[in-house]
């Protein structure tokens, strides 16, 4: 079988009895690469290095989700799981991956982690997400209602609310996030809403510019989930940012206006490092990085714009914030991450075997 050379590099790093232990920073590094370039054959090779020292290996568990199947997903268990859970010694992101790789049998396995600490939850919520759940959609509705309405529950549970086949579930998650939820508990609705598909593009769109929600929350991790749901739902960066430019121009609340252009920059920057988000559904960009360096820094002429006056996004955040602001200075730094971004595109096709 043929591996990436980062594969190879991790593997040998870490062969022999005498071998240095692996600084988690490097094998993060590389465990990117292969996430992003890797395939069957790296996630085959890793499994038995990620299982001999779960703890220590943790960054290859999204490699192991990623380009597993659901063979490796059962060996995965077969070696973590003990008397129904996870060993102490065991990151909880293995629940999401048992779950990601469609591994059906993980399901009530996984039901038993979602009222554990926070991060067991939402690793186990992630997972099921992957799965259909029919057997659960009884407890699921169930458990969403005992915490219906809550400040405080475990966050991730909203995300599981379109395993129930309810639709009523759509509205019901965005008043609990209007009017009960905490900021600091709210990223399983956003994603929960935005799972529901195309009836909930309005409501989702709303979320992201009210303040109430602090969609785009970086203290709260919100923005993660904020952003994921844009990539679910289809909504590309440059359809919101028109969005920002028609508010602007039709004189909104300056504000108003400024919380959501800060929640758009956030949105930014995450496009630009491509984050990964681990649902599977968000997977999909609607823009590539060239397409969205476009609309926002250097869009073409149009005599028939009429918001053609409007310049490009760092004229906006000069007019919004003033051009001595930090988030004026952020806004050059990510036309600088973008084109970057966008050239590095460029030359992965420019690589790609034609």
């Amino acid at each position: 079988m043929t591996l990436l050379p980062a594969t190879q590099a991790v593997l040998d790093r870490c062969s022999g009895d005498g071998a240095p232990g692996v600084a988690w920073q490097w094998e993060s590094m590389a465990a990117e690469v292969v996430l992003r370039h890797g395939g069957p054959a790296d996630a085959e090779a890793l499994l038995p290095l990620f299982v001999s020292a779960p703890a220590a290996h943790e960054a290859l568990v999204p490699v192991l989700a990623r380009h597993g199947d659901r063979r490796l997903a059962a060996r995965l268990l077969e070696a973590t799981v003990e008397g129904g859970r996870l060993r102490e010694d065991v990151p909880s992101d293995v629940l999401h991956a048992v779950g990601r790789l469609g591994y059906a049998p993980a399901t009530s396995l996984l039901w038993e982690h979602v009222d554990g600490l926070h991060e067991v939850s939402r690793d186990a919520c992630l997972g099921l997400l992957h799965l259909p759940c029919e057997e659960l959609r009884g407890a699921i509705a169930e458990t969403l209602e005992k915490h219906e309405g809550d400040a405080l529950f475990p966050e991730f549970l909203p995300a599981l609310a379109p395993k129930t086949k309810d639709p009523a579930w759509l509205e019901r998650l965005v008043a609990w996030g209007e009017d009960g939820a905490s900021v600091d508990c709210n990223g399983g609705l956003i994603l929960g809403i935005s799972l529901h598909g195309g009836p909930a593009r309005a409501a989702f769109t709303r979320l992201l510019w009210d303040t109430r929600w602090e969609a785009c929350g970086t203290g709260t991790g919100s923005a993660l989930w904020s952003y994921a749901g844009t990539r679910v739902l289809g909504l590309g960066l440059p359809q919101l940012y028109a969005d920002l430019r028609a508010r602007l121009h039709a004189g909104a609340d300056p504000d108003a206006l400024g919380d959501a252009l800060r929640s758009f920059i956030t949105l930014v920057r995450l496009r630009s490092v491509d984050v990964r988000t681990g649902v599977e559904a968000a997977e999909v960009h609607p823009e590539s990085c060239d397409t969205l360096y476009g609309a926002l820094f250097a869009p073409a002429p149009d005599a028939g714009d009429p918001l053609a006056d409007l310049g490009d996004l760092t004229d906006l955040a000069g007019r919004v914030f003033g051009g001595d602001d930090p988030l004026s200075d952020e806004v050059r730094h990510l036309e600088d991450a973008l084109r970057a971004a966008a050239a590095h595109e460029w030359a992965l096709r420019a690589a790609a075997p034609r």
